[in-house]
């Protein structure tokens, strides 16, 4: 009778012990937990975060269901948090965009943490190789109207299956109502995702395997608030007992014994039973898909989802109707749907500053519940050939990485560019090994060649280097002379044709002083290999009887060599003037040439030597009326030195432009200088191999100024140290497709920009495949190129940007240039003066005898332009 008194004032002591302690954590949890969300919603408003804008590819071949891989990845940035945040219960919260604006297009973006950023860009290029993915910043406007999305029924029941997106994709259907919209109009689909761990999938998890009735239990969730506290209470109460008995430390152990069957009786034995008398359930096909798919979902990673519309426009309910009838097709009658909140003005409010900061819901309760598989299902990258999205902003190029070599290696030469792929910069640069190859670089107008070589040419003069520059088009050439470093202004030597008032002179047919004997044959020789090479680029494809037309060109030059101050009108006046060529004939003592003008030309009746001579004295004829190319080819020495120009490391830069002198003699003068450094160049068979510096040219539009000769001389001038960089607009601008073919043959370095010729692809593909397609050349931005770089072991192609010149351009260095290259190289116009005939004639201008003759001379030449 006492230890039942005992026992009894135990358990009211524990029970007033418990019951203090329920009411404190009922008053301390819940303060604790509204302090905890406090905190959390002020750490989720103050966050530093950052914008990535996903491009997908124009051809994506990923069905949403790999999309899943993404975000299962993004659900484990839940298992990495430190202590902190698990205390604080803080998850990563992330936010997926799809934004469409009537000038901006639909685009992909994603909001996240900056320490969850570099995990986000692995997994999205992981998932898509060929996706491009970078930092940006946003303006975040304040919508008109905020739609927020609810599950109509508990979040077990799945969305759409989306069993065969190849055919039906229901996001394409909402992509298609946030486009055709007016300026100032913007839709944004936004998804607020927090990863999330729940007890109770795992428990329904169980219940389906058990083949327990879901769908009717599911449908009971919404059971009466009374009856859920009457359960709480109940479940306490037994807890308390229970825990009395332990206490009361006077208990039988046949007391404990049983009270502890009793409570096995109570909690085992009656679900034995009802396990083992319940009858087997038989399911329909239907039932057992459903079952299955929400066994799928559960078992699946999930996700506490905030499903909100931001719409900016004055039609803004007109968008809303259509995106609500679009996102219906994620619903799967009568179980599942998703279905705007009541719009109440007293939530509007709070609704428009969540989606505008990007804030979850403030419960669960009010979130929807998706899977990663449903989650990938609203925000995956539509199919392309499944379904065409207008106004979808994708990628039409690829990007590709750097090789490893070239991220471990720094120690460039010239720098060309930066390769940037999946968030990471790699410098592209060339040692001076891989220079020695040569450089190739082919693209279209206004894709970024110029920048690439602009960058490459400063960058070598800044470092001490010796180097020319052919510019065609001028824009160039005075871009690097304001770029020249001061300390090398000296250096320069500036070839402007157009500078009538200070030409310089050019003599294609100058000998070096002190040749004699075998080394003058020599000199003789390539000069004459040169010439014949200028004008064979400048004849015509319809001249007829080109081979005929050369033996004459190279018996003249050898003739016009034997003479002192010769000059390329030299040869024109042995072939267009009788009495000056009689005169040269009796000085030559080489017999094959006193056998080709006595015997071949001189036996030929008149109107036969102008046909033979006419190709010639038509092409070199018209330079006489070019008021820049007669000042600078007259003059019977060169200003220039070709071999100190190469040897001393010292800088040339041509501005031939077309539109100052006419597309002809642009020509002319652009191939002229070739020929004179390639001669210089041969002339160092002459220097020992430790001589000989390493010098550069660049030629824009090589094209224009490409001669068989100079092309052949790619595989010869390594061993001299002359290394081209050649850039032009297409391969079948070559005229002969030969010099294409020795071109990429000899060079190791080829950089394509964007070029909309299919013959460009179709030779320069099979060079970057398997690693690019066709079509993506012709699709690059501008200032965007695919490299193959010469290296000494086989390395995979990268794509690559051009880089600006750093430093401003200086006018005053740019004029100091201008005056000391006219002041050493050039002569006043005064001083040159007016040509004359080479028979001693009198002048060709100012006198009534110069006007018959060149009347006469008029006449005889119509039958050459006949020819022609």
């Amino acid at each position: 009778m006492e230890s039942t008194a005992d026992y009894v004032a135990t358990t009211l002591r524990v029970g007033s012990i418990v019951l203090v302690v329920l009411s404190a954590i009922v008053v301390v949890v819940p303060l604790f937990l509204l302090i905890r969300i406090a905190v959390n919603r002020r750490y989720l408003r103050t966050r530093s975060t950052v914008w990535l804008e996903i491009v997908p590819p124009a051809s994506v071949f990923r069905t949403p269901e790999a999309t899943e891989q993404l975000f299962s990845v993004v659900h484990g940035t839940k298992s990495t948090r430190s202590l902190k945040d698990r205390w604080l219960d803080r998850k990563p919260v992330m936010s997926f965009e799809i934004t469409s604006t009537r000038h901006g297009g639909i685009r992909y973006f994603i909001q996240a943490e900056q320490k969850h950023i570099d995990m986000l860009q692995k997994s999205i290029v992981a998932y898509l190789p060929d996706v491009k993915v970078r930092q940006v910043k946003r303006t975040i406007s304040e919508p008109d109207l905020v739609l927020e999305y609810k599950q109509t029924s508990h979040y077990v029941l799945p969305l759409t299956l989306m069993s065969k997106p190849e055919r039906y994709d229901p996001l394409s259907y909402v992509t298609s109502a946030m486009s055709s919209l007016q300026n100032n109009e913007e839709v944004t689909l936004q998804l607020v995702a927090i990863p999330v761990h729940l007890r109770e999938a795992e428990i329904l998890s169980h219940k389906i395997l058990g083949n327990e009735n879901i769908l009717q239990q599911v449908n009971n969730k919404n059971s009466s608030i009374a009856g859920k506290v009457a359960q709480v209470i109940g479940r306490v109460s037994s807890e308390v007992t229970g825990t009395a008995s332990e206490v009361y430390a006077g208990i039988t152990t046949n007391h404990r014994a049983a009270y502890n069957m009793q409570r096995q009786n109570y909690y085992q034995i009656p679900q034995k039973i009802i396990r083992e008398d319940r009858p087997t359930r038989v399911l329909s096909a239907f039932e057992l898909e459903l079952m299955e798919t929400m066994h799928q979902k559960v078992t699946k990673p999930l996700f506490q989802v905030s499903l909100r519309i931001l719409i900016k426009s004055p039609q803004a309910k007109h968008y809303a109707r259509a995106i609500k009838s679009a996102i219906a097709g994620y619903s799967v009658p009568p179980y599942q749907a998703l279905k705007p909140k009541l719009p109440l003005p007293i939530l509007s409010t709070v609704r428009c500053h969540a989606a505008i900061a990007r804030l979850p819901s403030l419960f669960r309760k009010s979130s929807i519940i998706l899977a990663s598989t449903e989650l990938a299902s609203l925000y995956h990258f539509p199919l392309s050939y499944a379904n065409k999205t207008d106004n979808l902003v994708t990628s039409l190029s690829r990007t590709l990485p750097a090789p490893i070599s070239l991220k471990n290696n720094q120690d460039f030469s010239v720098i060309i560019g930066v390769n940037y792929h999946h968030g990471i910069t790699t410098s592209i640069g060339l040692t001076s090994a891989e220079r020695e190859r040569h450089q190739y670089i082919v693209g279209g107008t206004g894709s970024g060649k110029t920048t690439m070589l602009q960058y490459q040419i400063v960058h070598d003069m800044k470092n001490g280097r010796g180097l020319a520059v052919i510019d065609p088009h001028g824009d160039m050439a005075e871009t690097i002379l304001r770029h020249v470093p001061r300390e090398r202004i000296k250096d320069v030597i500036y070839f402007n044709p157009d500078d009538l008032e200070y030409p310089i002179g050019l003599n294609l047919l100058e000998l070096s002083p002190g040749l004699t004997g075998t080394e003058l044959m020599r000199e003789k020789d390539l000069i004459t290999e040169s010439v014949v090479s200028v004008f064979r680029k400048i004849f015509s494809d319809e001249d007829s009887g080109g081979h005929r037309i050369e033996y004459i060109l190279r018996n003249a030059i050898q003739t016009a060599l034997t003479q002192d101050n010769a000059t390329l009108f030299t040869v024109f006046d042995l072939l267009n003037d009788p009495k000056y060529r009689r005169r040269v004939i009796k000085t030559i003592e080489d017999s094959n040439l006193l056998n080709f003008w006595k015997n071949e030309f001189g036996k030929a009746g008149d109107m036969q030597k102008v046909k033979m001579a006419a190709g010639i004295t038509a092409k070199i004829g018209r330079f006489l009326f070019s008021a820049s190319a007669r000042q600078v080819l007259e003059q019977p020495k060169s200003t220039i030195n070709f071999d100190e120009i190469i040897n001393s490391e010292k800088i040339l830069i041509c501005n031939v432009s077309k539109g100052l002198l006419g597309e002809d003699t642009s020509e002319l003068f652009g191939i002229t200088i070739l020929a004179k450094l390639q001669l210089a160049s041969l002339r160092r068979a002459r220097l020992r191999q430790s001589e000989r510096r390493a010098f550069y040219i660049y030629v824009d539009e090589f094209q224009n100024f490409a001669t068989t000769s100079f092309v052949q001389m790619l595989s010869e001038s390594r061993k001299y140290k002359v290394f081209m960089i050649m850039a032009e607009q297409s391969t079948s601008q070559q005229s002969d497709q030969q010099t294409v073919n020795i071109i990429l043959a000899n060079v190791g370095t080829i950089v394509c920009f964007r070029t909309g010729n299919p013959q460009d692809e179709q030779r320069l593909l099979s060079m970057f495949s398997p690693y690019i397609e066709p079509g993506e050349i012709g699709n690059l931005p501008a200032y965007n190129y695919y490299a193959r770089l010469a290296a000494v072991h086989a390395q995979e192609p990268l794509s690559g940007q051009t880089l600006l010149l750093e430093n401003e351009d200086d006018e005053s260095v740019r004029d100091e240039i201008v005056k000391h290259s006219r002041k050493e190289f050039a002569r006043k116009r005064e001083e040159i003066s007016g040509r004359k005939s080479s028979s001693g004639d009198v002048p060709r201008k100012g006198t009534k005898t110069n006007k018959q003759a060149k009347k006469k001379s008029q006449v005889m030449t119509e039958p050459m332009i006949d020819e022609m």
